[in-house]
């Protein structure tokens, strides 16, 4: 709703400009309007905001939430310059205006393509320099990331149903693995067990629509490619007696109310040699390590604390055991995407990393042991001002298959 958008300007010197083009401001989208599609710009600001909207959409603008905004038909460029003068007077001419760019390389903020940024910095600035004004264009991700990086109660209870269906897919996935099976023939039957699964329950919880999370999903590597990078597609590598294995597996899933939301998660295992009845003690280790230095994040994870700090205390537990460090963050915003907009759980010489944790947010935990038979557990937590709490049972005891 337009409202949220308007919660997010603070002050009387700051406004937020958009521009959306036949749906290309995804923002727009989803708090303003998708029913408009000729250019449509809006300047939000801490009150109301203000909407012009070309003449050819003029039958559409009684989607317009009119109790928040003010809205303008223009038909050329010069009725529109004149319309947004007018709009910037009544505001006195603020003197910083937010676009939805990235300053820290995320995706998620970077809402507008580099020709929109220019046509609006132009447009706008010539306005200001034709009444003696100055102004400052500065990125809108923080407004941004406020709006969507927070989760409702309805978003967090479909996420906790989508974390059980996953963990019960890996579940059920351990054990149909079977010795000499290559990583790809695992990955298929993961698929093929998301299907048959899904189908028999997605009505009860009014899911209409599901794939896998990303393109590559699942990721499944074994014994010596668990040294690999963690992105490594499947292989014909085949799963031996004495070999661990790991999942790194989500779903993606739309609702009967269109809402869409994604899940991320990693399981361990470890195929049985002869005559073994449980892992050797490396193993447990390794599997161990993984699982308290989750829970020491866990246990950790609040609002308002930085990404980097929980990062810290994660991977020092790996470190601290004698492991080698691993190449990627220990963690990242999940839900709304599979890599979501907000803090970084990762380096502190990463931006992203010195973002703080949000109340309602959900992230992931993700350490790794790269080594050979190494191992790795990614669990789906939520932050609330009480603490954190994972959204699904984590994993707590190897697989043994």
């Amino acid at each position: 709703m337009l409202i949220d958008l308007i919660k997010t300007i603070k002050n009387d010197d700051t406004i937020w400009v958009m521009e959306n083009r036949e749906n290309s401001d995804k923002i727009f989208n989803k708090y303003v309007t998708d029913k408009l599609f000729s250019s449509t710009y809006v300047i939000v600001s801490k009150d109301i905001a203000y909407v012009f909207v070309h003449k050819l959409d003029e039958g559409n603008i009684e989607v317009l939430d009119k109790k928040y905004c003010k809205v303008y038909i223009y038909s050329d460029l010069l009725t529109l310059n004149n319309y947004i003068l007018e709009a910037l007077r009544e505001l006195n001419f603020p003197k910083n205006i937010l676009l939805g760019y990235t300053t820290m390389s995320d995706e998620n903020t970077d809402i507008i393509t580099h020709s929109a940024y220019l046509r609006i910095t132009k447009l706008f600035r010539k306005i200001y320099r034709e009444n003696e004004r100055k102004v400052k264009v500065k990125s809108a991700e923080m407004n941004i990331y406020e709006i969507i990086s927070k989760n409702t109660k309805e978003d967090i209870e479909k996420l906790k149903i989508l974390a059980n269906i996953t963990d019960e897919i890996l579940r059920k996935s351990f054990y149909k693995i079977k010795p000499f099976q290559t990583e790809i023939e695992i990955a298929n039957n993961t698929k093929k067990t998301t299907v048959e699964y899904l189908e028999d329950i997605k009505n009860k919880y009014d899911i209409v629509d599901y794939d896998m999370a990303w393109d590559i999903c699942p990721i499944v590597l074994v014994g010596e490619n668990l040294k690999k990078g963690g992105h490594a597609l499947p292989s014909d590598k085949k799963i031996k007696q004495g070999d661990t294995i790991y999942f790194d597996f989500g779903i993606k899933a739309t609702f009967k109310d269109g809402s869409i939301l994604y899940t991320d998660m990693q399981r361990m295992g470890y195929l049985l040699k002869e005559n073994e009845t449980d892992a050797p003690e490396n193993i447990k280790e390794v599997f161990n390590t993984l699982v308290s230095s989750i829970q020491k994040g866990i246990d950790n994870m609040k609002p308002k604390i930085k990404g980097y700090k929980i990062d810290n205390i994660v991977r020092n537990e790996i470190l601290n055991n004698s492991y080698p460090n691993y190449p990627h963050a220990t963690g990242h915003p999940v839900g709304k995407e599979v890599h979501g907009a907000g803090a970084l759980i990762s380096l502190k010489s990463g931006k992203r990393a010195n973002l703080p944790l949000i109340e309602s947010g959900v992230y992931t935990l993700e350490p790794r042991i790269n080594i050979v038979n190494g191992g790795s557990i990614e669990e789906m937590i939520l932050v609330t001002n009480s603490g954190a709490v994972p959204l699904c049972n984590t994993q707590k005891e190897l697989y043994l298959i």
